[in-house]
């Protein structure tokens, strides 16, 4: 994006990051109630941002203090590790719902940044650190239940004026005969990381591409397939006074005979496809881009972010054709601030000091625990909302 779009970027200086001398407490909430799955993927990235942030010249050690909360798949759900090596989550003694939402209540954490990737992790957790009164970093529960939800995403993008493939969706015993000729793409409408999305060239392929998606969803999106131009991921940050700057892009080289992003593509998995590590897409970070389009997904990602109701930064797949036309995929409303996450590496790409890696934690953490709501003592007379 051009550099002018980062010029004005202001974050609040290292010195006065805290409002006091006293550290900020953390929390960092991982794990996953609905599969071994993303319950590996949550505790991977957690603990390479505690590492990372920790880590490193002007590392943020010095301003934070950190907790940990996991939640496991099966009962009972809690547990509170001293830490995220293997030691640590081994040692830690599992405890009730009851018993640690009570825990939460006591810790006086002042803030916390959430690492869950399994729908109620992006949802109810997240609903769970507001009810305790607990500001976290990041979009807010309503706009995580809209955004997984690839059908209701393209729908409100298309009437904000963002272009999306032509797509319908699928209902599993209602209407499960796609109408788009082929070649189409079949994708379960709440699931992540490429998971039972398939490119259907021909109509019989179709059967066993959704057979695949409606094994995670009973909703699935067919999309129209935009023949390979370029695969890009776009973002964006808010700064301190709530303006939205685009990031630059990162683009992911795909050969012809695969050309779109597969979940292996994403994180190697073992023969019981659970993931043991990260793939090593090809990849230009920042990617080289026409000024015209450079417009074009400005105008994009401002709408988007705005269409749904983000907060703090957003993350945006976009498909460009051979003609340069810019379509949007999906929407990836969630960073857990490792080293490899992809809005750290496209704010890094900018080049600016107060995008570096740690000068971005530092400042969205504090930012987050200024939203912590003070109790008045006085009841509000009318209206659905806080205020």
């Amino acid at each position: 994006m051009p550099s002018s779009q980062h010029d004005e970027f202001k974050l609040k200086k290292s010195d006065d990051a805290t409002p006091s001398q006293e550290k900020l407490r953390v929390l960092h909430l991982f794990g996953s109630e609905v599969s071994e799955y993303y319950s590996i993927v949550s505790i991977k990235y957690a603990a390479e941002c505690a590492i990372g942030t920790t880590s490193g010249e002007g590392n943020c050690g010095d301003a934070f203090e950190y907790v940990y909360a996991r939640v496991h798949p099966t009962e009972p759900r809690w547990s509170f590790p001293e830490g995220t090596s293997e030691d640590c989550l081994a040692k830690a003694k599992r405890v009730s719902n009851s018993e640690a939402i009570r825990r939460l209540a006591e810790m006086n954490i002042d803030v916390c940044v959430p690492h869950m990737f399994c729908y109620p992790g992006m949802t109810t957790y997240r609903s769970l650190m507001d009810f305790l009164n607990i500001p976290f970093v990041g979009n807010t529960a309503n706009a995580m239940a809209l955004t997984t939800h690839k059908g209701q995403t393209r729908a409100i993008l298309s009437a904000a004026g963002v272009r999306v493939p032509k797509g319908e969706l699928l209902v599993k015993g209602r209407n499960t005969t796609p109408n788009l000729p082929t070649p189409y793409i079949l994708k379960p409408c709440r699931e992540d990381n490429s998971m039972g999305v398939t490119l259907v060239r021909c109509h019989e392929e179709s059967k066993a591409g959704l057979d695949i998606a409606f094994k995670f969803d009973d909703e699935v999106l067919c999309e129209e397939y935009v023949p390979l131009g370029r695969e890009l991921r776009i973002g964006a940050i808010e700064d301190e006074n709530g303006n939205v700057v685009v990031l630059p892009c990162i683009e992911y080289h795909l050969p012809k005979e695969n050309p779109i992003r597969a979940s292996t593509d994403k994180l190697t998995v073992d023969r019981k496809g659970l993931p043991n590590g990260f793939a090593k897409p090809v990849t230009s970070c920042p990617a080289k881009l026409s000024k015209q389009l450079e417009r074009k997904l400005s105008d994009m990602v401002q709408k988007a972010h705005k269409a749904l109701g983000c907060r703090d930064y957003s993350l945006y797949d976009v498909r460009v054709s051979p003609e340069d036309e810019p379509y949007f995929l999906e929407a990836g409303l969630y960073c857990s601030f490792s080293p490899r996450s992809v809005v750290v590496n496209l704010a890094k790409a900018t080049g600016e000091e107060a995008l570096s890696y740690h000068n971005l934690y530092r400042s969205l953490v504090t930012r987050a625990a200024e939203r912590h709501v003070q109790n008045s003592g006085q009841t509000q007379a009318l209206g659905m909302m806080r205020r």
